[in-house]
């Protein structure tokens, strides 16, 4: 019986392993004989199978139709290494093993799987992540509901098994990193990490899918450790033409995501790894496959480069509180509204800010006599206080915020955001920059949206609020820089991040801009504001 080549160099991590991986061998991922059969019993089917793709966005499509280098998923180029097989790929970008049960994705997975299909399973970037409905526990037992390992087997390995689907699983892999160090969150070794839904557990997520792979002897692709191997021996600036980059500006390298270059260097990867395997679906394995060749990276013909005056100066309208700068920009109808008539950015009583888009009749915030701003698709024009954070740095932006006034309109909003650029006291009708914000949005509507973004200029829902807030109450929230995006929070309402795994580097490379917001007949007041960089 031959053991998976994968396999034998980790036999060093444990005991339990060196004896399990001595059984390593299921009769679907047996080698074939001399007549093509499959040893055990099973035959290649006679119509073409599917090799079934899930995961996370390192695996998943984008439409990054305005980067420089647009992001691709290892799931779109699996093609140039397979022949004789369909390729569906189902990978969202932002989802964990746990939240990715709740896609449309993975229902059509459930349903269209056939007998003689390959799964292959992709995940660990979003498990690391501290939230209640993405994370999974690293460190406890494919029998413990919670773990990695549990969620890959109830949810993915069983299912595929009972339907005569293949599974294969994927270590994640590496981030690019600048230091070169992947004995931490780079090489999906992370921290405790404590939030306001409680403490999350740290721990070796690739060790993990190797464990679970180890006890349901399911072959594992150890995309973790090759791609470590090769980062390390590259170094940052050896595989920075590896990964996404949303402007020409070196300082934009989405240090995550892979550009077309890039995938295809994991694909190839997986290709690699899957021939050392007794798996049947090396069968389909192209002839003679090749590493790709670096002259598959071409910049984007859509690309554009913006030209963008980073602010030097402060309002002479609204008054710098602290490190706080106050703004009014984007489409507010005309300059003649940029005065303490119809906006008011200012110092409120004990260290609050106070922020207000509207002119409401008679000084009373009960009723609107005029609406300025809007949040819509196309535009935004906005009330803002805020601060230029290096665009390299992590940071926690958090707030809580009373609500004076909050018109049930469509493009009203308020909360916390961080955006690609700013603009001071500029009245524009053009699409400005990306962002994301934590807050509500479409109030107007029976499903209003709990927070909110605009993406490659496209204004993107983040979830749909379970707790909504009215005037009189006390929300709330907080945005969270890491180096996979943002995740933000608005009130009791569940934390986004899906969705927002993108850099803002596009017209800014070097700086974000973060801070509180305001747009069209909203009336609150900020306070327990802090920004802690990391």
């Amino acid at each position: 019986m031959k053991i998976h080549h994968i396999m034998k160099k980790f036999l060093t991590f444990s005991a339990f392993c060196a004896a399990a991986l001595t059984l390593f061998v299921s009769p679907a991922c047996a080698s074939p004989d001399d007549t093509g059969d499959i040893a055990g019993g099973s035959a290649i089917p006679e119509s073409p199978p599917t090799l079934w793709i899930v995961g996370d966005s390192t695996a998943a499509e984008f439409d990054d139709t305005t980067y420089y280098y647009p992001r691709y998923g290892w799931g779109t180029q699996l093609d140039r290494y397979f022949q004789g097989i369909s390729i569906e790929n189902l990978a969202v970008s932002g989802t964990s093993t746990q939240s990715f049960l709740q896609t449309a994705q993975y229902q059509r997975l459930l349903e269209e799987m056939n007998p003689g299909d390959y799964l292959l399973i992709g995940f660990g970037h979003n498990d690391e992540k501290p939230e209640s409905l993405r994370y999974t526990n690293p460190n406890t037992s494919i029998s413990t509901p919670g773990s990695i390992q549990n969620y890959l087997y109830e949810s993915y390995i069983r299912p595929a098994q009972e339907a005569g689907v293949t599974p294969l699983l994927c270590t994640p892999i590496v981030r690019r990193d600048l230091g070169n160090n992947y004995t931490g969150a780079s090489g999906h070794i992370t921290s405790p990490q404590t939030t306001i839904e409680g403490t999350f557990e740290g721990g070796d997520y690739a060790k993990a899918i190797w464990r679970a792979g180890v006890a349901k002897s399911v072959p594992v692709l150890d995309l973790t450790r090759r791609t470590r191997d090769i980062y390390t021996q590259l170094g940052a600036q050896g595989v920075k033409d590896r990964h996404a980059r949303s402007s020409s500006r070196e300082a934009s390298i989405d240090n995550t995501h892979t550009n077309l270059y890039g995938a295809a260097c994991n694909a190839w990867l997986i290709a690699d790894e899957l021939a050392k395997t007794n798996c049947s679906l090396k069968n389909y394995l192209a002839e003679n496959i090749a590493a790709p060749d670096p002259s598959l990276l071409s910049v984007n013909p859509l690309y554009q480069e913006r030209n963008f005056q980073r602010p030097s100066g402060e309002s002479t309208r609204w008054p710098t509180i602290g490190d706080w700068k106050g703004t009014v920009f984007g489409d507010i109808g005309a300059y003649e509204y940029l005065n303490d008539i119809y906006f008011n950015l200012s110092p409120y009583e004990d260290e609050m800010i106070w922020i207000k888009a509207g002119r409401f009749e008679g000084n009373d915030s009960s009723t609107v006599g005029a609406r300025v701003g809007k949040i819509s698709p196309a535009t935004d024009g906005i009330a803002m206080y805020y601060q230029a954070i290096p665009a390299d740095r992590n940071f926690i932006l958090s707030a809580d915020v009373t609500i004076y006034h909050l018109d049930p309109n469509n493009q009203a909003s308020f909360g916390l955001m961080v955006r690609d650029d700013i603009y001071l006291d500029t009245v524009t009708s053009d699409t400005l920059g990306d962002y994301v914000a934590a807050g509500p949005l479409m109030l107007g509507t029976d499903a209003p949206w709990n927070c909110f973004a605009r993406k490659n200029g496209v204004l993107t829902q983040g979830g749909t609020t379970s707790r909504n807030y009215q005037s009189g109450e006390i929300v709330h929230v907080e945005i969270r820089k890491s180096s996979d995006g943002y995740t933000c929070t608005f009130g009791d309402n569940a934390p986004i991040s899906a969705g927002f795994d993108f850099p803002l580097t596009t017209i800014d490379s070097e700086y974000v801009y973060a801070g509180m917001f305001v747009a069209r007949s909203a009336d609150v007041t900020f306070w327990n504001v802090n920004l802690e960089l990391q």
